[in-house]
């Protein structure tokens, strides 16, 4: 045995558990934790004067739940759902359901805190604002979104205000 080489450690840092989802080829995560429901997409009420990325409203179980459009919410072209599409129903730290619509859910992750890393800061990047790290899965590096950040309207002073949906000329969707 080599004296240099060192006996490979265990990595023993705590888990953390997401659920996998896709927006085109990118896939991104989701603490498991803020998973309410999957749903299969239907139509919801469109409600006048909100974001472009803002779907509606649907009623689940007496509860007015608000759907957005991830991907158009990360600056990419809207989503023309088919029942193939997927609608999760997270909570936002307020407590209140939000309907994320995306392409796909592609699986429960298991990740070591140690294979987690902060977004950096990564300017004209038009969903950076959206996530809270990085997650280093064999080779690939995936982004966990931001729920809380996902859904607000506006941000500090400073911070990310170009990616906001601007209003059509009528101020509404």
């Amino acid at each position: 045995m080599d004296a240099k080489r060192q006996p490979v450690q265990a990595d023993d840092s705590p888990e953390a558990q997401f659920v996998s989802f896709e927006i085109g080829a990118d896939t991104f995560l989701i603490p498991i934790e803020r998973v309410v429901e999957f749903r299969i997409w239907s139509e919801p009420t469109a409600v006048p004067h909100t974001p472009e990325y803002v779907r509606g409203i649907v009623n689940i179980r007496g509860e007015i739940v608000p759907i957005y459009d991830v991907a158009a919410r990360m600056g990419r072209t809207h989503t023309q759902p088919t029942d193939r599409h997927v609608v999760v129903i997270v909570r936002g730290e307020d407590s209140r359901s939000i309907g994320l619509v995306v392409d796909s859910v592609t699986d429960i992750v298991n990740v070591r805190t140690s294979a987690m890393a902060p977004m950096p800061k990564i300017e004209g990047g038009k969903a950076t604002p959206f996530m809270s790290g990085v997650v280093f899965i064999d080779s690939k590096i995936l982004g966990v979104t931001d729920i809380d950040r996902l859904v607000q309207e506006t941000f500090p002073e400073g911070e990310h205000q170009t990616y906001l949906a601007p209003p059509d000329a009528a101020g509404s969707r």
